[in-house]
């Protein structure tokens, strides 16, 4: 009977869904059938790589670090938004080399820049247009991407290193809100992609504008 039970249970959890205890101590659910992975576009850039779209956690942010494995400008990236309002506000800040250990080093930092967004919805990816980060084979930076929602949504575990021909994710840590963030927490996987050019960017606003003078 306690088997029987056990087995109603489980079925019930995937089916309806089931409560996530996040960083900021709210809830969330997620449907075991209704994750989606994630798998890019090209829209923005030459190419794209992206780690996955599966949250289980979330807070304000994510840090995590890229290394070029060829000349490569990152031009833009995917975030994972749950929806809190109409829009918020997403900051990228770098470093050279490692995020790990420095997250509330305000003075390790730099805003690569902002944008303001509409969230496309939990595990669905929501465009950041901020780029412009060229880096050379071998260079390796570390990003802070933080939301004025605290809406960012994550993955527990890790450190995951995610690579392809031309570049490495290594995914570090969770986010509180505020700059510097008040907590980090280890470790915690960034839902999201990176997209890039190859070599160095030019003068331009948006990779549509790019493709115009072709």
């Amino acid at each position: 009977m306690k088997i029987l039970f056990l087995v109603v249970l489980v079925l019930v959890c995937l089916v309806s869904g089931f409560a996530i205890a996040d960083d900021d101590g709210t809830t969330g659910s997620e449907n075991a059938f209704d994750r989606f992975h994630g798998y890019g576009t090209d829209a923005y850039g030459d190419a794209y790589l992206t780690t996955l779209f599966a949250r289980d956690n979330g807070f304000a942010g994510n840090s995590f670090n890229v290394s070029a494995l060829t000349p490569l400008t990152i031009v833009g990236f995917d975030c994972n938004l749950e929806v809190p309002s109409v829009s918020c506000d997403i900051f990228v800040y770098y470093k050279v080399g490692t995020a790990d250990g420095f997250e509330q080093n305000s003075g390790a930092w730099t805003l690569l820049g902002t944008d303001n967004v509409i969230p496309a919805g939990s595990n669905l990816p929501t465009h950041v247009d901020v780029g412009g980060l060229y880096m050379d084979t071998g260079d390796t930076v570390g990003l802070c991407i933080i939301s004025s929602e605290s809406n960012v949504e994550y993955t527990n575990g890790g450190p995951n290193t995610y690579t392809n021909a031309d570049m490495s994710i290594t995914t570090l840590r969770g986010l509180s809100d505020g700059w510097p963030p008040s907590s980090v927490f280890a470790y915690r996987v960034w839902n999201g992609t990176v997209h890039y050019i190859y070599g160095t960017a030019l003068v331009r606003n948006t990779w549509g504008s790019i493709k115009s003078t072709f």
